[in-house]
C-alpha cells in the first residue's frame, strides 16, 4: 500500500501539496506556474483580454443581427431590442451572479465564460446561406463593385434559430462580461487594494477604445461567406481564457478594510446591507446616467455624422476616412484615463478613498458635458438634399431609374455643373462609374447636368468642422472613461470587502436598468423622431435635428455629476 504524506511549500502567499509519487519534473513545472504565471498581475492581464475579446465577440453578434436584418429577416431596429432584453436580464440577475460566484471568484468567471462560447458556438450550426446585397447601383440596376462585391446564394432556412442563438449569445456575454468585473476585479481588488484603480481603469479603457474599433474590424469579415472565421476564433479564445481562469488558486486571504464584525454572507441579507448603502445607491445612480450618456452617443455616432457633415459613414469615403483617427482616439483614450489609474494608485494600501472618488468623478463627468454641447453646436452648410420636400432620396429627376437606397441607406454624389447633392448615384440617375484609385466619378446622369462625384457638394467645406468633431469626440470618451473609472471605484470603496462583488453586481444592475431600457429608448425616440428615410423597421438617414441627441447626452453627463458630487458629501458625513 502506497503511503501518502503531505509537504507543505509556501509559494507567493499560499501553501501546496506534494502527494508522494508525483514525478519531479511535473511538479517544477507546477512550481514555475504557480510562482511566475499563476500570479495577482499575471491575472490583471488575463482579465485585460478577456475583456476585449468579450467586447469583440459581443460586436461580432450585433453586427451578424445587422446582417440578418440587412437580408429582410428581422427588422433593422433588432439590435436596439436586443440591447434593451439583454438590459432586463442583467437586472434581473446581477447581484444574484455576483453573490453565487463569490466564494470561488475564479471559477465563477469560467463559467459565464465558457456559456457565452458554448451559445456562440452554436450559433455556427446554423450558417449563413444569403450573402446581404448591400452593393450600390447605378440607374438601370448596375452594381457598383467600388462599394461591396455581391454573391447571390439560395433562399436561406436557418435565420430563425440562428437568430435566437445569437441573441443568446449576446446575453451571455453580458453575463460574462458582469462576472468578470464583480468577480475578476475583485479578485485582483481582493489581493492588490492599492491596484485597484490601476486595473479598473485599464478594464475601462478596453470597454470604450478597443470596443469601438472592433466595429471597424469585424464588419469586413461579418458581411462575407467567412463570416465564421472571425466568429469560431472569437468563440476559442474566451474558452482558452476560461480555462485558464481555473488553474488559478483561491487565494484566501484577511479581510482588508472589513469591520472584522461577523456579517450574515446569505444573498438577501448582503443585498439588503448594499442596497442600504445610500452611497452605493446614489453613486449607481449616476454611473447608469453617464453610461446611457456615452454609450447612446457612441451608438448614434455614424448617423449623427451623417445628419450634420453629410458625411458617409456606412462605406469609407477616402476623403473623410477615420482610419486614422480611430488610432488617434484610442490613443487619446490610454494616455487620458492613464493619468487618472495612475495618479490614484499606489498611494493607501487600502486604495483611493470612497469620497476622493466620487468627488473627483463627479467634477470630471460634469466637464464631459462641455465637448458635448459644443458638438450639438458644430455645423457647417451642408444644404440640402435633392428630393428632400417629402422624404429623402426622391427626386423627380430620377423616378424611372426605380431605385431603392433601402439595403445600402446614404451614398451621396455631388453633381458637378449644379451642386447639388443626391441621396445615392442611381437616385442621381447615373448610368456609367469610372474609379480613379478609389476617387468615383459618374456619367450619363439624368440629374444635375450629366455629371458628379462620389460623396455630398458640402464635403470640402464641412472638411475641418468634421475634424473637429473627431477631437472632441474622443475627448468626451476620454473625459467619460476617467469619470466613469472615479465612480466605480466608489462603490468597491464604500462597502465591506466581502460585499464588493454583491456591490458591483448590484450596481451593474441598477445602470443595465436605467441605462439600457429608458435611458437607451430616449435615444430611440429622437432617432424616431427625426428620422428622414425609412426602411425595413430602421433609420436609413436623419434630418440634421438629430445634435438634439447630444444635448440629451450632456444632460445626462450634468446629472451624473451632480449625484457623484452628492455620493461625495455623503461619504464624508459617514467618515
Amino acid at each position: 500500500m502506497i503511503s501518502l504524506f503531505v509537504i507543505q511549500y509556501p509559494i507567493s502567499s499560499f501553501k501546496y501539496s506534494l502527494i508522494a509519487g508525483v514525478p519531479r519534473p511535473l511538479f517544477k513545472l507546477w512550481h514555475l506556474l504557480s510562482t511566475y504565471i499563476l500570479t495577482t498581475p499575471f491575472f490583471g492581464l488575463c482579465l485585460q483580454g478577456t475583456l476585449l475579446i468579450l467586447v469583440l465577440l459581443d460586436t461580432n453578434v450585433t453586427l451578424l443581427l445587422r446582417r440578418e436584418a440587412a437580408l429582410g429577416h428581422v427588422p433593422e431596429s433588432t439590435h436596439d431590442w436586443v440591447t434593451i432584453g439583454t438590459g432586463l436580464v442583467e437586472f434581473g440577475l446581477g447581484a444574484l451572479i455576483a453573490w453565487c460566484g463569490q466564494a470561488r471568484k475564479n471559477f465563477a468567471l469560467s463559467f459565464w465564460l465558457t456559456a457565452a462560447a458554448a451559445a456562440g458556438l452554436l450559433v455556427l450550426a446554423f450558417p449563413f446561406k444569403d450573402t446581404p446585397d448591400s452593393t450600390v447601383k447605378l440607374c438601370g440596376g448596375e452594381e457598383i463593385t467600388s462599394y461591396y462585391k455581391t454573391i447571390e446564394n439560395p433562399e436561406d432556412d436557418l435565420w430563425i434559430p440562428r437568430v435566437a442563438m445569437l441573441c443568446l449569445t449576446a446575453a451571455f456575454c453580458i453575463l460574462a462580461r458582469l462576472s468578470l468585473f464583480a468577480h475578476g476585479f475583485v479578485y485582483v481588488d481582493d489581493h492588490e487594494p492599492e491596484h485597484g484603480a490601476y486595473h479598473y481603469g485599464i478594464l475601462i479603457t478596453i470597454r470604450l477604445s478597443l470596443g469601438l474599433n472592433g466595429v471597424n474590424w469585424l464588419t469586413p469579415s461579418s458581411t462575407r461567406d467567412e463570416w465564421w472565421h472571425s466568429h469560431l476564433s472569437l468563440c476559442m479564445l474566451t474558452i482558452m481564457f476560461a480555462i485558464l481562469f481555473t488553474l488559478f488558486p483561491r487565494r484566501k486571504i484577511q479581510n482588508k478594510g472589513a469591520d472584522g464584525e461577523m456579517v450574515s454572507k446569505e444573498f438577501f441579507s448582503t443585498l439588503c446591507r448594499v442596497l442600504r448603502n445610500k452611497i452605493v445607491v446614489v453613486q449607481s445612480i449616476a454611473i447608469a446616467f453617464l453610461s446611457a450618456a456615452v454609450f447612446g452617443f457612441v451608438r448614434f455616432d455614424d448617423d449623427i455624422v451623417e445628419a450634420q457633415f453629410h458625411i458617409e459613414t456606412k462605406r469609407q469615403d477616402p476623403r473623410a476616412s477615420r482610419q486614422v483617427t480611430n488610432i488617434f482616439r484610442t490613443l487619446v483614450i490610454v494616455f487620458f484615463v492613464m493619468i487618472f489609474r495612475t495618479r490614484f494608485s499606489g498611494r493607501r494600501s487600502d486604495g483611493v478613498k470612497a469620497t476622493t472618488s466620487a468627488r473627483v468623478g463627479g467634477i470630471v463627468a460634469i466637464a464631459t458635458a462641455v465637448p458635448l454641447v459644443v458638438i450639438s453646436l458644430l455645423g457647417c452648410n451642408i444644404g440640402d438634399i435633392a428630393g428632400s420636400n417629402a422624404e429623402y432620396g426622391l427626386p423627380v429627376c430620377s423616378m424611372q431609374c426605380g431605385c431603392s437606397a433601402d439595403s445600402y441607406g446614404f451614398s451621396p454624389v455631388c453633381t458637378i455643373n449644379t451642386t447639388t447633392t443626391y441621396f445615392s448615384p442611381c437616385l442621381a440617375g447615373c448610368q456609367e462609374v469610372e474609379d480613379l484609385n478609389g476617387f468615383l466619378l459618374f456619367s450619363e446622369c439624368s440629374c444635375g447636368g450629366g455629371r458628379a462625384a462620389r460623396g455630398a457638394c458640402s464635403l470640402s467645406d464641412c472638411g475641418l468642422v468634421f475634424n473637429i468633431y473627431q477631437l472632441l469626440f474622443a475627448l468626451v470618451l476620454s473625459m467619460a472613461g476617467a469619470a466613469l473609472l472615479m465612480q466605480g471605484m466608489v462603490i468597491v470603496r464604500s462597502v465591506l470587502t466581502d460585499d464588493k462583488a454583491v456591490a458591483l453586481g448590484a450596481s451593474f444592475a441598477v445602470t443595465a436598468l436605467l441605462s439600457h431600457i429608458p435611458g437607451y429608448m430616449l435615444y430611440m425616440l429622437i432617432s424616431h423622431l427625426t428620422c428622414a428615410y425609412t426602411a425595413n423597421g430602421g433609420c436609413l438617414f436623419h434630418y440634421p435635428s438629430l445634435w438634439s441627441m447630444t444635448l440629451l447626452s450632456a444632460g445626462f453627463s450634468a446629472v451624473s455629476g451632480a449625484l457623484s458630487l452628492l455620493a461625495s458629501r455623503l461619504a464624508r458625513s459617514i467618515s
